[in-house]
């Protein structure tokens, strides 16, 4: 039999924004190797400073990117002081967020587990996990997304990762190969047709699906109310759970100190049979926002959500 994904895109399509921004350049690997060779061979004190340093560059220089966190922070406050204190907060955090990214995942499971200080909500997987329909973890750009993985397979859960493929070979083949020192599984959106498909099969398998779903995948946005203002999400997560009544978990990792991170998962999201796309995705929405105000300043979101 012939099985053929379900089709995913929806009539929403992403806005015009004003400002439109591309990769940053310094997106390779060569830069990830060689954070994580820093990170080897020099005291971390020394490295970890550098981390900050580099953020307060970016900060500094990365204008367009600052442009865009401080427009999105404007739903935060409109404190002008404020935003640019907390703009300058999120390129700091961002760069030691990366910094024990590299470390982790150049040190492995022991270097994760020293990291990670606070643990809450784990008893929601495991509940999840009898009830066996497959566990789609959501999440979004903050906090330390990456480490999430990390720490979830070293726990012995199955996990897969959802992800776009990177600009180039070469990054997908170092992140394949980074996640596969921890037994995670990459599952590419965009040009596999059957990346639908290999989710469902996860969570029919009782297995744990973890994806970005603050940002569209492709075309793949819907309009929800975000922060009292009409924006896009990623209508994957209602559309997964229409297929498989998997239990919908929001989880964060969130730095408590520099070096130090807490990893939390959240209620199961009440997903409803008879509702829309747009009403189950806000729901997610609704999570995440509440999220975001507690933690302003780890919210990573450097491309433009809005127009002003």
């Amino acid at each position: 039999m012939n099985q053929t994904a379900p089709q995913i895109v929806t009539e929403v399509q992403p806005p015009d924004l004003e400002l439109a921004l591309t990769r940053n350049s310094w997106y390779s690997p060569f830069s990830f190797e060689t954070a994580s060779w820093l990170i080897k061979h020099f005291p971390r004190p020394l490295t970890r400073s550098m981390s900050v340093a580099i953020g307060e560059l970016g900060y500094r220089f990365c204008k367009g990117r600052r442009k865009a966190l401080c427009r999105n922070l404007n739903a935060i406050t409109q404190d002008k002081n404020k935003r640019e204190e907390l703009s300058r907060s999120c390129f700091h955090n961002f760069l030691r967020m990366l910094y024990d990214f590299c470390d982790c995942a150049e040190g492995g499971i022991n270097r994760v587990a020293a990291l990670m200080v606070e643990r809450r909500g784990f008893e929601f997987l495991e509940t999840a996990r009898r009830a066996g329909r497959g566990i789609l973890l959501v999440t979004g750009h903050l906090g330390a997304w990456e480490l999430g993985g990390m720490v979830l397979a070293s726990d012995g859960f199955p996990v897969n990762v959802v992800t776009m493929a990177e600009p180039t070979d070469e990054l997908n083949k170092w992140r394949q190969k980074y996640r596969q020192r921890f037994g995670i599984k990459t599952i590419t959106v965009g040009a596999d047709k059957f990346a639908f498909v290999e989710i469902i099969q996860a969570l029919r398998r009782n297995e744990l699906v973890a994806m970005l779903v603050d940002r569209p995948y492709l075309n793949s946005g819907i309009e929800v109310r975000f922060f009292e203002r009409p924006t896009l999400f990623s209508a994957a997560a209602a559309r997964v759970w229409q297929h498989t009544q998997a239990s919908v978990i929001p989880a964060f990792v969130l730095q408590l100190e520099p070096g130090q991170y807490g990893c939390y998962a959240y209620p199961p999201i009440d997903m409803i049979a008879d509702q829309t796309l747009e009403q189950n995705s806000q729901r997610v929405a609704d999570v995440f926002q509440a999220i975001i105000r507690e933690f302003p300043e780890q919210w990573f979101n450097f491309v433009p959500i809005w127009n002003h």
